[in-house]
């Protein structure tokens, strides 16, 4: 088997042949250090790549975009791939005996992972991710893309914001809502000049920065014109993403996102990880295991682990890391980044303000059970208000595995 680690850089990978796991890591990796190759992304070097005659390729998911290229390659010739996390890589490296971090290093440690009996999960497999294929992937590209046009827009719209405080400044901190029929906001449509809006106008007539000789700048119009674009860009997309997700094998998921909440981006978000569900179950059952032991008054204890439900909630950015050194523990929040910071931003804007308390949600949040939880008690108590999100976020989390896991059977 020819087994190739791929180092993904910004435009280029570093790539290392392996084709069985050596007796000596270290001394083995000296003695091909000479034999591992830099490919650009480009015809020469893709033919470098390929000259090596893959049969597989162990790859890190660096960024959406920067791996996607060799994903599309190795996919076009067939070419199995096996993704492995960025803290598995971390753990290997220094399992092996690396203690630097290079790009030959690292190409070397991802194809050594594949003949390494020893890294397997609980159950004997490999501890490579799964990503989803077919139309969940192209919402997870289309989630991204809408994204990257949000962060763009919001920048445009604050340079713009800026100059407007001297040139419009009745608007500069103006609301400017995107209109259904257009696909664009009409108040930065008047600003470019390329739409009527009487208000906007009447304003304009009336304007303090007119009646001292001050208009508003091509520059500024220009500015607005490319707003206007970016917004009818995003506009479109999401309504394709909408359209996508509109499957019948998503429908028992959007139902449970709906019955939660969430709006359309965090649904696809949702989607992308949760995607098939089955991903976290055993034989088709959450996965459940108790671990024996002494509590410190000696007394035997088990102690309920619900491994399903951890594996579901670190996908969600919500699995806990933890590091003992003697009497010392140090916990700290993994997985994704970018779903911790979206169900974040949910949590404040979605359950915890008043008003949503009367929500479906915001209900079953206030019914109390055994653990004597409840939305209302934990806002009234003395807890940080980071520490009252993630601990919203973890209740919000596991009534989601379990609607999931009803829905989806």
């Amino acid at each position: 088997m020819n087994i190739i680690g791929l180092d993904v850089g910004r435009n280029n990978v570093t790539a290392c042949l392996l084709s069985e796991y050596p007796e000596q890591p270290l001394k083995h990796f000296q003695n091909i250090k000479k034999d591992i190759i830099k490919c650009q992304a480009d015809a020469i070097g893709v033919q470098k790549l390929l000259d090596l005659k893959p049969d597989a390729v162990v790859m890190e998911p660096t960024g959406i975009w920067y791996s996607n290229f060799w994903k599309h390659l190795a996919d076009f010739h067939k070419i199995p791939i096996y993704w492995i996390g960025h803290g598995d890589l971390a753990a290997q490296r220094g399992a092996y005996g690396f203690k630097n971090k290079t790009d030959p290093e690292d190409a070397f440690c991802l194809a050594l992972t594949y003949f390494d009996d020893r890294f397997v999960d609980i159950h004997g497999n490999k501890r490579y991710l799964e990503f989803s294929t077919g139309k969940v992937a192209l919402v997870r590209d289309w989630f991204f893309e809408c994204e990257q046009l949000d962060k763009l827009l919001n920048s445009m719209i604050n340079q713009a914001r800026q100059r407007l405080t001297m040139e419009f400044p009745e608007i500069a901190q103006k609301r400017s809502n995107i209109s259904q029929k257009l696909g664009y906001s009409p108040m930065w449509g008047y600003v470019a000049g390329i739409r009527e809006y009487t208000l906007i106008k009447n304003l304009h007539e009336k304007s303090a920065a007119r009646a001292i000789g001050i208009e508003i700048s091509q520059y500024t119009k220009n500015h607005a014109k490319q707003i206007c674009e970016l917004q009818k860009q995003l506009d479109q997309k999401e309504r394709d993403l909408a359209l996508i997700m509109q499957s019948d094998e998503f429908a028992p998921y959007l139902k449970v996102f709906k019955e939660f909440g969430f709006g359309l981006r965090n649904q696809a978000l949702l989607l992308c990880q949760c995607y098939p569900f089955e991903r976290f179950l055993l034989d088709g059952k959450p996965w459940v295991t108790y671990d024996d032991g002494v509590n410190k008054q000696g007394v035997p204890t088990s102690q309920k682990r619900h491994r399903s439900l951890r594996s579901f909630q670190l996908f969600l950015g919500l699995g806990y890391t933890e590091k003992q050194s003697g009497d010392k523990k140090v916990k700290a929040l993994g997985g994704s980044d970018i779903t911790r910071a979206s169900l974040y931003a949910w949590t404040v804007t979605s359950v915890l303000p008043d008003r949503r308390s009367t929500s479906s949600l915001g209900k079953k949040l206030n019914e109390i059970h055994a653990d004597g939880w409840t939305l209302k008690g934990l806002k009234e108590s003395k807890i940080s208000g980071k520490q009252k999100i993630i601990r919203i976020l973890f209740k919000v989390t596991r009534m989601l595995f379990y609607e999931l896991y009803k829905n989806t059977q």
